[in-house]
């Protein structure tokens, strides 16, 4: 047999494997630094895409009707559908779609005519297919888009029909966990696997799942195509959040970057038409409290923390980083930090405030309290919010941290000053021209000014 005969017979034998008409899937992706040459946008703006706006992948044209962004969002970029909007794909002549699979914040607020289309999945045997919005206000914003075709004179193959029975799921590291149940069609086995492993692992067989450390991560169920169903996957969200602790031993810290952690929130009062003042900032990953819904609310709320066991040490430190906005009355009683030991009373602590310059918010300022007098004893440490009619301010907390190590070196400064010259700091190690109200070092000692 000749060289030529046999790269054409292998050549032949390879297109026999690879399956002609197999399904094809592709994916349009809205979340990252480029979305098919689309402005990103944020903030108050009247822009949207050109109508139509034209997006490819693969053999699959995406044609976005009516209004629609790419806006910058706080956990990445989307593609943003208002009103009567819609979006069309389509593939050249002797190809269908068979599937289209949205990832949308709220899949519900689209529909398509032709087709079935349920919870952001849409399936069928289409050249073009048109799923439109059925919002009347605001906006839904889409992360990706993934699209599966054939050949349109292969025989389409059926929905494989994976599902989990939830798709957003917790679990407290240390406590037992069971998986949502799969149920699916296809006779195909499914392969697990873990988008973070470093949050939780997964057993690629069987999908029992391991907690590894507080986080989010997506657990995945993927199966292949057979002779008679397609390929398919189906996910759920995982958040692990470390356990609730009523007491906890230093060294000890609550970054609140994923929740409250072992805080708790004691509302004292709740003015007319609010509901809270501490809650979790997903987006920014800290605490904030406020009571301004539309009108200033008058409201007391406190965030605390769980019994802290302080060390038989000479010293310790209470450390975090917060920022305020300028809408307090006095931010030095209306925003303060208090202590209570065991059996005791509450203690105002004094702190030192972030300042706010010329606009609305300061910069986060991080901030030390030293324990004084509590060397082996039980604590609390309690974050107290107070809004009134007037005044309504908004206080962000992140990075708690309980130490004997003071982490800004403060205490241990010395005074390198001629005479008669004040050298002054602040508790975040900060140089001043001149004392501020609050805790100051002064020529290397504490002096509080009122």
């Amino acid at each position: 047999m000749n060289k030529t005969l046999r790269f054409s017979l292998l050549s032949l034998l390879m297109l026999l494997c690879m399956g002609v008409g197999a399904q094809t899937t592709v994916k349009f992706d809205f979340t990252g630094d480029e979305a098919y040459g689309m402005k990103l946008l944020s903030g108050s703006t009247s822009e949207y895409n050109a109508d139509p706006y034209t997006c490819e992948e693969g053999d699959v044209t995406l044609t976005l009707n009516g209004r629609t962004r790419w806006w910058k969002a706080s956990k990445g970029n989307e593609l943003r559908f208002y009103k009567e909007s819609a979006m069309l794909f389509s593939v050249p002549a002797g190809m269908v779609i068979t599937n289209v699979t949205l990832d949308a914040k709220t899949p519900g607020n689209f529909t398509s005519a032709v087709g079935t289309y349920a919870d952001g999945v849409w399936t069928g045997a289409a050249a073009e297919v048109t799923i439109s919005t059925t919002i009347t206000e605001s906006n839904t914003p889409v992360s990706t888009i993934s699209v599966t075709y054939q050949d349109s004179d292969e025989p389409v193959k059926s929905d494989p029909q994976l599902a989990f029975s939830e798709s957003t799921v917790s679990a407290s590291l240390g406590a037992e966990f069971t998986a949502p149940t799969l149920t699916k069609a296809t006779t195909a086995a499914p392969a697990y696997s873990s988008s973070n492993e470093d949050v939780a692992t997964v057993d690629a067989t069987t999908g029992a799942v391991t907690l590894v450390t507080a986080g989010t991560t997506v657990i995945t169920a993927t199966v292949e195509e057979t002779e008679e169903y397609a390929a398919g996957s189906a996910s759920y969200t995982l958040t692990v959040t470390a356990p609730v602790l009523d007491e906890v031993s230093v060294p000890y810290s609550e970054s609140f970057s994923d929740g409250i952690g072992s805080f708790t929130i004691d509302d004292v009062s709740l003015g007319d038409g609010i509901t809270y003042v501490w809650k979790h900032d997903d987006s920014y990953h800290h605490m904030k409290a406020s009571a301004y819904a539309g009108r200033n609310v008058s409201a007391e709320s406190w965030l605390v923390s769980p019994w802290i066991n302080i060390p038989s040490a000479d010293t310790t430190f209470v450390s975090f980083d917060h920022c305020i906005n300028k809408y307090f009355g006095d931010v030095t009683t209306e925003a303060t930090v208090m202590v209570m030991e065991e059996g005791g009373e509450w203690t105002q602590c004094e702190i030192a405030y972030p300042e706010l310059g010329t606009g609305n918010w300061s910069d986060f300022l991080t901030t030390v309290v030293p324990l004084t007098g509590y060397s082996g004893k039980k604590v609390k440490v309690g974050f107290k919010y107070v809004s009134t009619d007037e005044h309504a301010g908004t206080w962000e907390v992140r990075n708690f941290a309980v130490s004997v190590t003071n982490p800004t070196g403060i205490a241990g400064v010395e005074a390198d000053a001629e005479e008669g010259e004040l050298v002054i700091y602040n508790l975040a190690g900060q140089r001043l021209a001149q004392p501020q109200k609050g805790l100051n070092i002064i020529n290397g000692k504490k002096v509080i000014v009122k």
